[in-house]
């Protein structure tokens, strides 16, 4: 009886260090842009984050455009192009930031009807 007390306690044990060690090393998600429209809408939808210098950055995109146009594009604080995220239904690229600053990443959607989903994370 002994033993099988022991056995339990170790068990939830490991499983509380394992639960801990994966909260602590989880990427830091910054935030995320999803939307789904029927008819089609024109509008930008942004998401600001601070990111420092030498910050590895995940974005992770999907889309699914049934019509119109949809440009997904990263600026700085100053209103300068970093980058555009590629046109693809599912997409996942890292980008390693050059300057501490204040990030807007932009959802520009023209005439659009369909379904996009672009989320961010800070990774190690």
């Amino acid at each position: 009886m002994r033993k099988q007390v022991l056995l339990v306690l170790t068990g939830i044990g490991m499983a509380a260090v394992a639960a801990a060690l994966w909260f602590l090393s989880r990427p830091e998600r910054l935030g995320n842009i999803n939307h789904s429209f029927f008819d089609p809408v024109t509008n930008i939808s942004t998401l600001s984050f601070w990111a420092g210098e030498g910050d590895r950055i995940r974005f992770y995109f999907a889309s699914n455009v049934e019509k119109g146009d949809l440009d997904i594009v990263l600026y700085d604080s100053a209103g300068n192009r970093i980058t555009e995220l590629d046109q693809a239904k599912e997409l996942v690229t890292y980008l390693t930031m050059s300057y501490d600053d204040t990030y807007t990443l932009a959802a520009k959607y023209m005439d659009f009807a369909g379904n996009f989903q672009v989320d961010l994370c800070k990774v190690d």
